[in-house]
């Protein structure tokens, strides 16, 4: 067993409600942070111990002598009928959930820990402690494969089998009764292999929604920034070249002054937007007005754009 394990199994939802001390609390995320940093077991005595959590030497006794009997931690000391008294101990987290000793029911498994949120439609599906799980009824015989086994297949394709079958189905029903199925299968191609099982994304759903958000609007204002610079300069080199044939293209002295305004204006393709406004006042620019027209921007009076993004320059 490992922390992939006891995440997998709801371990953190099954500790919140397994009824403990504060300074049991304490103990078990101290060992928890232990696990995380590499140390699956650690050696140390009571007073040490007592020191670092911040409990008198009495109450961590008591404290590690409850969660090894309900079988949450590995205790193991060290000879004690050799001097001093005050022998060394392994202390580890006992990873396998199975066998904690909690004040449920016996029926109750750490998949009953998770708290879903309301369906969409239909009844509450509430996992709640006192109920009981929802029988999975058998899939259709025939047909069109229903819609959460095509979570199931999104979520397993490219994956080994890591995740039980029935905890997957019962995910992957749970996520389509609850929420919009194509964006079920959006935040499975989205995340991939950062999700290790469909009862993770289904228990922590508003975690990943939340994660996807800021993923998928991050802005890159730098990018932006040169994007525009670039789409300026685009302007102003193309009015430039319009200003080099004025001669060949007989120009009048109404447009030659646009397109000095254009070439030489701090913000082009705003006055680019006024420009075609009046471009029937301008007959000899209409293939320049057509080629440019998607790179304007539009603005009010007041010179604040109205539409905003990149819109594709002619090549």
């Amino acid at each position: 067993m490992s922390v992939q394990v006891f995440l997998r199994e709801s371990g953190f939802k099954v500790l919140a409600m397994a009824r403990l001390t504060q300074c049991e609390y304490s103990l078990v995320l101290y060992t928890l942070n232990c696990a995380v940093s590499g140390l699956d077991q650690f050696i140390t005595t009571e007073a040490e111990l007592a020191l670092m959590i911040g409990y008198d030497e009495r109450t961590v006794a008591d404290s590690l002598t409850n969660l090894a009997s309900r079988n949450i931690v590995r205790v193991h000391y060290g000879d004690l009928t050799q001097m001093p008294r005050a022998q060394s101990m392994r202390i580890g987290m006992q990873w396998d959930i199975s066998r904690w000793r909690l004040d449920f029911d016996d029926d109750v498994t750490s998949q009953d820990a998770i708290v879903f949120p309301f369906r969409r439609q239909g009844f509450a599906n509430l996992q709640l402690l006192e109920g009981r799980r929802h029988e999975v009824p058998p899939p259709p015989k025939g047909g069109e494969a229903p819609t959460w086994q095509r979570v199931r297949d999104a979520f397993a394709r490219g994956r080994g089998a890591d995740e039980d079958t029935q905890n997957a189905e019962l995910a992957a029903r749970t996520l389509v009764d609850t929420h919009p199925v194509d964006l079920v299968l959006l935040m499975i191609r989205h995340f991939g292999m950062r999700i290790p099982t469909l009862s993770l994304l289904a228990s922590s759903w508003q975690h990943y929604h939340e994660v996807f958000e800021e993923e998928t609007q991050k802005v890159d204002l730098l990018g932006a920034r040169q994007k525009h610079l670039e789409l300026d300069q685009r302007v102003r080199e193309s009015a430039t070249a319009q200003l080099e044939q004025k001669d060949k293209l007989e120009l009048s002295e109404e447009e030659l002054t646009v397109l000095q305004i254009l070439a030489q204006h701090r913000h082009p393709r705003r006055q680019l937007f006024w420009a075609w406004q009046l471009r029937s006042r301008y007959p000899k620019l209409a293939k320049f007005f057509e080629d440019l027209a998607p790179m304007m921007l539009p603005v009010t009076s007041t010179g604040s754009v109205v539409k905003r993004g990149f819109p594709e320059p002619p090549p």
